[in-house]
């Protein structure tokens, strides 16, 4: 155990020594955890937005959206040339021109060949979905929380 937590204090410190480098050029720490986080959530959301509308797009569009996405999004974010003209247009409107673009891939793969029969999910019956009494008690219960605690921190002199 205590040899497995030396292993892992190593990597960590070991990662943290090679990734260090790449915030010697941002604003904030948290700006750079956004870039990140975008490099997987703007292709995922894109995926899920067309599953949600679409049940004919091929899984194939789906997969060739997620690795452009992913590439178009690191590339505009960590080559340097590239990188000029996302933050000359702004990472936000970026971003949103990539999930356009990504739509646009998974609109066009539906088009070229879509599914012949409409995607249907089937339930095996491993798992048991019976949903669980207190879900919406609980949430409610949860959703009154927060906006109680939001309501006890929030500046209400502007009010």
């Amino acid at each position: 155990m205590i040899r497995a937590g030396k292993t892992f204090g190593i990597v960590i410190a070991l990662v943290a020594m090679i990734v260090a480098p790449l915030l010697a050029g941002q604003d904030s720490i948290f700006g750079y955890l956004q870039k990140m986080n975008g490099l997987y959530f703007i292709p995922i959301l894109s995926v899920m937005v067309v599953g949600l509308v679409s049940r004919r797009v091929p899984a194939w569009g789906a997969n060739v959206a997620l690795i452009v996405g992913f590439a178009a999004i690191a590339l505009g974010y960590f080559v340097p040339s590239l990188a000029e003209r996302v933050n000359a247009m702004h990472e936000f409107h970026f971003l949103g021109a990539v999930f356009a673009g990504l739509l646009l891939i998974m609109a066009i793969s539906r088009l070229a060949r879509p599914l012949p029969t409409p995607w249907e999910h089937t339930h095996s019956g491993d798992v048991d979905l019976t949903p669980w009494r207190w879900a919406w008690p609980m949430g409610l219960g949860l959703a009154v929380t927060v906006l109680l605690l939001y309501l006890a921190f929030a500046d209400t002199s502007v009010l």
